[in-house]
């Protein structure tokens, strides 16, 4: 096995809370590297992770590691094509309905093309996984079975432990450490398709910076935006939502250049009114799904849970391009979810990935 002992040695010489030490980008990525390849012990494994949270991980060992595991992926390859994902890091707790999974179906009725990246439920009561699965999504296409689905109906799902099937390899540790590591929060950035363009919501507001700085320096994102809402990881009702938002601002074949800004967004802004978070709780797989059919019929009728699905819906409008502000892709996203576009969008995604996986496409 290869050892991680100099990394965790060099660490612990950096003192607790020591953010504003860093290893180098070569040193965590090789460290990583190790540890997907499944080579690295596994008490070592669990001591880095630790150490890496004592001290405080810092923009350009996240982004080390968000290489190291796209270097690993199993990636989807849509060249040429404008892509769009909202997602979460989870671990707000509040276990509400499924918000960004249903956002993304709005967002693609919006005329958004969509590679929605998941997995199971670890911390709440139901995963985006999960609750597709419930309403009929296949959701563990491989590779090519992706590509196939978002060119037969603009929208897919991949599976983390497909695209990523290295993660085995610290899946036992995480699970016996029982704590939050940096493993937390990278999935969301490490979308295998590769998409330009993202809504990632965050559990903490501390991570804003950590994120967008390990964005910028993996330089895979055109338009982003990191968002964390009143102690969800999504922007809600239930009160203003901070937002770190990056953008590309260099010439088409350039170096990325990022331009960056940090704001605050309230609802009320938008003419949606205040809830209280249990106005958007949720359950288990079939409960979600059933909530999912419900947010996304067509109708002038709106509620809390309506309301967030338009929200996240029109940030990532807004990110993909589809409008100029956040506020022009809130009111597309209402247009279109009161047209029933978006419940046609979702039938003909379940219908792809079944006869993709039937071999009937």
């Amino acid at each position: 096995m290869s050892s991680l002992k100099p990394t965790i040695e060099k660490i612990i010489s950096m003192g607790p809370g020591a953010e504003q030490s860093s290893l180098s980008y070569d040193e965590i990525k090789s460290a990583f590297d190790v540890i997907l390849s499944g080579k690295a012990d596994p008490v070592q494994v669990g001591a880095l992770l630790m150490c890496l949270r004592m001290k405080g991980e810092t923009p350009t060992e996240i982004a080390g590691m968000v290489d190291a595991m796209n270097d690993a992926c199993l990636s989807v390859n849509l060249p040429g094509r404008k892509l769009l994902d909202i997602v979460g890091t989870g671990g707000d707790g509040a276990d509400t309905i499924n918000i960004s999974t249903a956002s993304v179906v709005l967002a693609a009725a919006c005329g958004a093309t969509v590679a929605k990246a998941g997995n199971r439920s670890v911390s709440s009561a139901c995963g985006s996984a999960d609750v597709l699965g419930s309403l009929g999504v296949v959701i563990d296409l491989s590779p090519t079975e992706v590509e196939k689905c978002v060119e037969d109906c603009g929208v897919a799902f991949m599976f983390a432990p497909v695209n990523h099937p290295a993660m085995k390899a610290v899946g036992p540790v995480r699970k016996a450490l029982g704590i939050r590591s940096c493993f937390n929060i990278l999935g969301p950035m490490t979308n295998a398709a590769s998409a330009q363009h993202a809504v990632i919501g965050v559990f903490d507001g501390a991570l804003l910076p950590l994120m967008a700085g390990a964005l910028e320096k993996v330089g895979r994102v055109d338009h982003a935006v990191i968002v964390h809402g009143c102690g969800l990881d999504e922007i809600s009702p239930v009160g203003p939502a901070t937002i770190l938002e990056i953008r590309n601002v260099a010439p088409d074949g350039e170096a990325k250049t990022y331009e960056k800004k940090t704001f605050s967004f309230d609802p009320l802004d938008v003419g949606i009114p205040r809830c209280d978070v249990l106005d958007l709780r949720g359950g288990g797989p079939e409960q979600n799904a059933e909530e999912f059919r419900l947010v996304l019929n067509g109708g002038e009728h709106t509620n809390a849970k309506r309301d967030s699905i338009v929200l996240n819906a029109g940030v990532g409008c807004y990110v993909y391009g589809l409008t100029d502000s956040i506020e022009g892709g809130v009111k597309l996203a209402r247009k279109t979810l009161e047209s029933g576009k978006a419940a046609e969008v979702l039938k003909k995604w379940i219908h792809s990935s079944q006869s993709i996986r039937n071999g009937q496409e």
